[in-house]
Formats: structure tokens, C-alpha cells, sequence
């Protein structure tokens, strides 16, 4: 998703494609800073020349990329022409971004006896496009028109734009020790500064560089962040940790990924919501709060807005605002909703009904009241393709325009039910179903729970395959589409499957067809429609498989979650971990399943990463090994722990009780560090093992 040579600097909704010497440069089509879907800086280069060797350029020897921005050590090229001869310098870039813009740290330092002189140009370019207008990110659209200027200080400039929304966005540039400044209108709006660094012997000397966007953004509020740890050491909790703490945006959520989906999505932050849950629940609610917010109030075929409905994806900057984007918010989905309802009930069951507020809680009865209205007569929610310019054809998580496919390659034909929607559904309708008769509302009881109860039965009936012993990808207008697919692995999560089906359910994704050594595949490669490299037709994604293994430990076959938590955590590791250039946790990974190759996990070029479901992915595959649940208001655990780990350790919290988690050959002990406040509830420890 971004040039080989490029890695990434995110943090509070600002996002750095950074290039191979340290900076931002105009080589590919995705460089560049991002706010608010707004290309604030095409270029932001420091370009240092040493002046007694102005031709010898520069090396790059080390970099490094993660939640503290990226470093770039870069060495001077080697005087003279011999084998071993002397590089006098070394540069280190920092460059490292906030919620209002970014700041480059160049740093030279002199390995020689002699002062050395450093000239240093600084360039800044701009056009403020939408990142819908960067062909490398999307197929580019027609850039709006926009009336750029720059303002020269002696110390640096500050380019603008006048938007066809009417704002104006302001990147200024501050350069410390500048000399000079000269502007530049090639390609947008420029300047370039320039500074003299003296540099003494064996001394350094640093420049800084900052650009702050305008409109001002406050930074986020990052609390809350999981804590897991495994013996033998692994940084892979950690590493997940910190991703989804740099993706987490002002408004409180996680973006779904970098660098071009650095926005609110629903479906995406809400699965992130269930996968940290006991974890980080302070991270669960502030996503329902601000989706709460955002919940549709009128309906609008423009947007698919409705009431009650949770956005799929809300966007910034002037094409929504000017109608040449529908994502401001788009309510362009059919699972968000009932995956909120579901995930409020669900936070009510770890954080205790009280957590749920009156205003979460009416958000969740709309949501169930949607998904009552909107359901066809047999009681599955259904979706049309979107017929609007920018709209959607399938609207499910499996959204590209060739994911829905029967084995034979014919596409699915709207419209469409898909089998995880339905799951997610009962769940959800399950779960307010509970929440009103906890408040005494009787009539939302009833009526959500008799509504499950149909949706649980006509899907069992329709989506069954009794040949392959597990239910089809989906329903569409001819019938039904008879595929093998990784969607059943979510229905088994939401509980929707009878006790009875499980077990073959389970068997049938743990088929060669079916399960890589990196996880599940999202097609069955049995089918003559697999395509390993496709987006949505055989790939596999870490989300997907953390969500059948949560569902396998529902229905207690810890086979099952053995085999899958094993290869999930294994390849998020080894994409997560193992480069010090990558943030890994890829949103997909390739299905191959060829000898000499690792399945699934070599690098898809289409992938997203890093990606916020995916990092979450780590917690849920935790979720999943530990078994945890809620009884009476005390969690308990049901523990597979994984053979690649002697012992995994973890804080949760539940009803507002703190509880350390130890878990080693297949016990888990959870020990309440602190009481309950104001209940009398003591500390005590509980001893859970997994029978036979």
C-alpha cells in the first residue's frame, strides 16, 4: 500500500509517508503528511550538503519506524577513492508527528579534527489535495479547484489554500536558524529555506524543522491501552499495544489503518472494541460514545443515512463538504449497527449495566429497532448495491467488488444477506433483549428477544449446506450462494449456530482448504473461484481468524482455538515484529499454500498496514486462548494456552474490578488487585483449568 522504499510516521490523525533519506519527498504518489484526509505537505525534505565534500552524497545506514515517528541514521559518502576511507559525517533525522502537524530533527554530527561546515536546504510543497485525489491510494479523482498562496517570514513560510468548501488550510513551516527563504509555485505551493550548520570536531550540531496545520486539531486522549505479556518474552502484545495507541484518533477512536484509511470507520473500530474489551474498556466505550454520536436521525439516499443506523466511514476535508465524496459521514453499511448494539450490550456484561448510560443505551435500542425494520419478512437483514457515484456494491466487511462469488466464480447478485450479518444481528438483538429487561422495559425484551429467536432459526434453515457440513457465504437474489467461506467463523462468534452444528461448523474451517498455516482463508481454495491474491476471495486477514477462534472457544473445542490462536499469533509475529521498518500487522496476508513458502504470510501488495483489527487481533487470540467470560459480574476463564508460550500474563477489568491474569499450562489464576468500590467484594484469587 505504500513504496518499498517508504515507511510510516502516525500519531492523533496525522500521518508521514516518509521516504528513503528520512524525510518526505516527491518521488512516489502517496509522499506526503495527512490530516483530516487532507495532504497538508506533498514534500518536506532536508536535503544537508557538506560543504568541503559537496558532491559525495549520502548513505543511508540505519532506520528505524514505530510509535515514536522514524529515525534515519544517513552517512556521508567516503572520501577519496579508496577502500576504507574516511566519512566524516553522520546524520540522524527524527521526524516524528502530533495531532497539529510534524516536526523533522536533523542532527550532524563530525567525526573529523576540523570544523566542518553543513549547508542545508529545506524544501516544503504543497497543493493540499484529498487523499481521494492520490492515484496511490485510490483510483485518483478529478482534484477540485483551489486558490493557493504562500506568505514568506524570515525564518519561514506558511503556504494556504482557499478551499471550495470556503476554508482556508494553512501548513507554516518554522525552520530554526534559517538564512534565507524563497518561494516556489511549481507543482502547487513551495518554499525553500536554507540554514548553515558549523559543526564542530567530533561535535554535533542540530537543525529543527516543524510544519503546524491549520485548522488546529487538540491531541487524543489516549488511556486505556491493553497490557499483555507472554513468557517467553514476545513483543508482540506490546507492539499491538502501541499501534492501536498511535491509530487512536482525537476523536477517541482507532482509525482503521494507514495511511489512507486514517478515519473513523464503524465496522472496523467496533470489532476492535469486542477483540479489547476486557483489556481496555475505556477504549470500547469511548468508540461507542463517539459512533453514539453519530447514529443516523432522517434518512437520506445520498448517504444511506437512517434512523438508528451506525456510519460506516466519516471523512474530512473539502470534497465531502462540496458533495464530491458521500463519507462525511456514509452510513454505507449493513453490519455497523448491529455490531454496536451487540458491543454496548457486551461492555454492559464487563463493565456491569450500571457503565451503560441512558444515552448508550436508548443508541442501542435504536440500533435493535433498525435492525427489526429493516429485516425482510423472514427476518434476515439484507443489503442493496448502492447506486450512487461514489457508492458501495456490497456492504458487508468483504466490500470489494468481486468478494461475493459462488464456487464457480458467478457473482452474487443483490440483494445480498450475508451469513456473519445475520450472526451479528442475533447477537446484538440478544444482547439489548437483556439490557431492557434489566431496566424493566418489557416491551424491547419481548420484542428483541422473539426477533432473535427468528433470525436464529431461518438462518439455520437457509444457510445450511448439508453436503459440506457448514452454512454458505450468502443468500443473494437467486438463491443461495453455495461458497465455503471464512463468514461462518463470525456466526459462530455471535452464537447464532446450534449447539448441535458447531462441531461440524468447526471442522469444516479447520479443512486443508480452508485453514493456512497463517489462518483462516477467507474463500476455500477447493472452490474453482479461489484466488489467493484477491482482496476478499482467498487471502487471509488476522481479524477473520481471531473472530472464529473467539467463536470456537464459545462452543469450548479447544482444538480448535489451539490451531488457530497458534497460527495467528505466529504470523502477526512475524510480521509485526521481525523488521524494525515495518509496523506490520498487516490488514491481509496472501493465501498461497505452495511448497517452500510460509502460507498467507507473504506481504500482500494491496494490504492496508498497519491496520487497527488486525493489531486487536492479537488481544482477541488472547481472548480466545484464555476463554474468558463474565458470570454473576466475575470473569472466568476456560484456558488453551498456545504450545509457543511457557506462560501468558494480562490486567483486565471487570465491574470496575482491576484483576492480574496469570495463565500457565492451561490454568489461569486472576487475582483482583484492588476492591470493588463500595461493595465489600474482597480480594480473592480464582483457579479455572480446562477438563479433558
Amino acid at each position: 500500500m505504500i513504496p518499498d522504499d517508504c515507511v510510516l510516521a502516525i500519531s492523533d490523525g496525522v500521518v508521514a509517508v516518509v521516504g528513503a533519506h528520512g524525510d518526505v519527498r516527491n518521488v512516489h504518489d502517496e509522499s506526503g503528511v495527512y490530516s483530516r484526509d487532507v495532504q497538508h505537505l506533498g514534500e518536506f525534505a532536508v536535503r544537508p550538503t557538506d560543504r568541503e565534500a559537496p558532491t559525495a552524497g549520502w548513505d543511508r545506514i540505519a532506520r528505524r519506524a514505530g510509535p515514536d515517528g522514524v529515525t534515519t541514521v544517513l552517512s556521508s559518502g567516503a572520501v577519496g577513492d579508496g577502500r576504507g576511507d574516511a566519512r566524516p559525517l553522520l546524520v540522524e533525522k527524527r521526524l516524528v508527528p502530533d495531532a497539529n502537524g510534524v516536526t523533522l530533527t536533523t542532527t550532524v554530527e563530525n567525526y573529523t579534527a576540523e570544523q566542518r561546515t553543513v549547508d542545508v536546504e529545506v524544501t516544503a510543497r504543497s497543493s493540499f489535495r484529498h487523499v481521494f485525489e492520490c492515484p496511490g491510494f485510490f483510483s485518483a479523482r478529478k482534484p477540485v479547484d483551489r486558490t493557493l498562496a504562500v506568505r514568506e517570514r524570515f525564518d519561514g513560510a506558511t503556504l494556504a489554500a482557499d478551499c471550495p468548501d470556503g476554508t482556508t488550510r494553512r501548513t507554516t513551516i518554522d525552520v530554526t536558524n534559517a538564512s534565507a527563504v524563497t518561494t516556489d509555485a511549481n507543482g502547487g505551493v513551495g518554499t525553500t529555506i536554507t540554514a548553515t550548520l558549523p559543526v564542530e570536531p567530533g561535535g554535533t550540531a542540530t537543525l529543527t524543522t516543524s510544519a503546524t496545520f491549520a485548522p488546529a486539531r487538540e491531541p487524543g486522549d489516549v488511556q486505556d491501552t491493553p497490557v499483555v505479556s507472554a513468557q517467553p518474552s514476545s513483543p508482540l502484545f506490546e507492539a499491538a499495544a502501541d499501534t492501536l495507541a498511535a491509530l487512536t484518533l482525537p476523536e477517541g477512536v482507532p482509525a482503521a489503518g494507514a495511511p489512507r484509511f486514517l478515519a473513523p470507520f464503524g465496522r472496523d473500530a467496533l470489532l476492535v472494541g469486542f477483540q479489547t474489551l476486557p483489556f481496555a474498556p475505556q477504549l470500547t466505550r469511548r468508540t461507542l460514545e463517539h459512533f453514539a454520536s453519530q447514529q443516523g436521525t432522517t434518512s437520506d439516499d445520498a448517504t444511506l443515512e437512517e434512523p438508528g443506523k451506525i456510519p460506516h466511514e466519516n471523512r474530512h476535508g473539502d470534497r465531502p463538504a462540496v458533495g464530491k465524496s458521500i463519507r462525511a459521514p456514509y452510513y454505507g453499511t449493513v453490519d455497523a449497527t448491529p455490531l454496536f448494539a451487540g458491543l454496548v450490550a457486551a461492555y454492559g456484561e464487563w463493565a456491569g449495566t450500571d457503565a451503560v448510560t441512558d444515552e448508550l443505551y436508548a443508541a442501542a435500542v435504536e440500533a435493535a429497532e433498525w435492525i427489526c425494520e429493516t429485516s425482510g419478512a423472514d427476518g434476515l437483514l439484507r443489503y442493496d448495491s448502492h447506486d450512487h457515484e461514489y457508492g458501495l456494491a456490497h456492504l458487508g466487511w468483504k466490500d470489494s467488488g468481486r468478494a461475493l462469488a459462488r464456487p464457480d466464480g458467478t457473482p452474487a447478485t443483490p440483494p445480498v444477506a450475508l451469513a456473519e450479518v445475520q450472526g451479528y444481528a442475533y447477537r446484538a438483538l440478544r444482547g439489548v433483549a437483556e439490557l431492557a429487561a434489566q431496566r424493566g422495559d418489557d416491551r424491547f425484551h419481548e420484542r428483541f428477544t422473539e426477533h432473535a429467536q427468528r433470525v436464529q432459526d431461518r438462518f439455520d434453515e437457509a444457510f445450511w449446506l448439508p453436503d459440506e457440513r457448514c452454512y454458505a457465504l450468502a443468500l443473494d437474489d437467486e438463491g443461495v450462494v453455495e461458497s465455503v467461506a471464512s463468514n461462518q467463523g463470525h456466526a459462530l462468534w455471535t452464537g447464532i449456530v446450534p449447539a448441535d452444528r458447531a462441531d461440524a461448523v468447526i471442522d469444516r474451517l479447520l479443512e486443508p482448504d480452508m485453514l493456512t498455516d497463517a489462518g483462516l482463508r477467507t474463500f476455500a481454495a477447493s472452490h474453482d473461484a479461489f484466488d489467493p491474491l484477491s482482496y476478499h476471495r482467498g487471502s487471509v486477514w488476522p481479524h477473520d481468524t481471531s473472530l472464529a477462534a473467539m467463536g470456537a472457544a464459545r462452543y469450548g473445542r479447544g482444538d480448535a482455538v489451539a490451531a488457530l490462536v497458534e497460527r495467528g499469533l505466529d504470523a502477526l509475529e512475524a510480521s509485526a515484529t521481525t523488521d524494525p521498518e515495518r509496523w506490520g500487522f498487516p490488514e491481509l496476508m496472501v493465501g498461497l499454500d505452495q511448497p517452500g513458502l510460509e502460507t498467507g504470510r507473504i506481504h500482500h501488495p494491496d494490504s492496508c498496514e498497519p491496520a487497527a483489527w488486525s493489531a486487536g487481533s492479537a488481544f482477541g487470540f488472547v481472548q480466545a486462548a484464555l476463554g474468558f467470560d463474565v458470570r454473576d459480574g466475575d470473569p472466568v476463564a476456560q484456558p488453551v494456552l498456545p504450545e509457543r508460550f511457557e506462560a501468558v500474563h494480562a490486567t483486565i477489568r471487570c465491574h470496575n474490578v482491576p484483576y492480574a491474569v496469570r495463565c500457565t499450562d492451561n490454568s489461569v489464576v486472576m487475582t483482583p488487585t484492588t476492591d470493588r468500590v463500595g461493595s465489600g467484594h474482597s480480594k480473592r484469587s480464582s483457579r479455572t483449568t480446562r477438563g479433558d
